[in-house]
């Protein structure tokens, strides 16, 4: 009697029912020993995980990017913040000039390369005021000036005197040799330039 019920599922099997269905066409404890549950287990185990190799493969692409992306990321940061410092210094410049307009009088941004800072002034009847707090330069960037100060002039007309006046900025330990030039033209105008 159990010969033609198994000779009933492999055909059943063959036609359209995958191996697995077949311990559960015939049951349990046949005389072929497949079962669904020992089926499923055994593919379900063969092929969970990631060998080896893979996992080599994945660590050495990963170690590759990572040398590419880093210095890149590195002169990103320098570059950004020497942009950022130069703003500041733009901006401050932009300050001195309103300030002259704006009291009648001469004010001027000076810059002192030992401190790292830029600072508005101007001239009262007391004498020199500051003008708003320092503005301090991020970490790494210095002035061209060296350790001494420098001080960009604007009249009471807000002309600059002895144009064009420079504000150079370096970032030596860079390596990439930025530099970033803040100029005022005869005019006014303030210039933010690489070279």
């Amino acid at each position: 009697m159990r010969e033609p019920r198994l000779a009933w599922a492999l055909f059943m099997s063959h036609n359209y029912m995958s191996i697995n269905h077949l311990g559960a066409v015939i049951g349990r404890g046949t005389e072929l020993g497949l079962t669904h549950s020992r089926m499923a287990r055994t593919s379900a185990s063969s092929q969970a995980g990631f060998t080896l190799i893979e996992m080599m493969l994945v660590a050495a692409l990963m170690i590759v990017i990572a040398g590419i992306a880093l210095p890149n990321l590195r002169s990103t940061t320098e570059t950004y913040r020497l942009s950022t410092a130069a703003v500041a210094v733009a901006s401050k410049v932009h300050q001195a000039r309103t300030n002259a307009l704006k009291r009648n009088r001469p004010s001027w941004v000076l810059v002192d390369g030992t401190a790292r800072t830029v600072q508005v002034q101007s001239v009262d009847a007391t004498g020199t005021i500051n003008i708003g707090g320092p503005e301090f330069m991020p970490s790494g960037i210095v002035f061209a000036s060296g350790a001494g100060t420098v001080t960009l002039t604007f009249d009471s007309m807000g002309r600059p005197v002895n144009p064009p006046q420079t504000i150079q900025l370096l970032y030596p330990g860079s390596g990439l040799g930025l530099s970033r030039t803040v100029t005022v033209t005869s005019t006014g105008r303030v210039t933010n330039t690489s070279p």
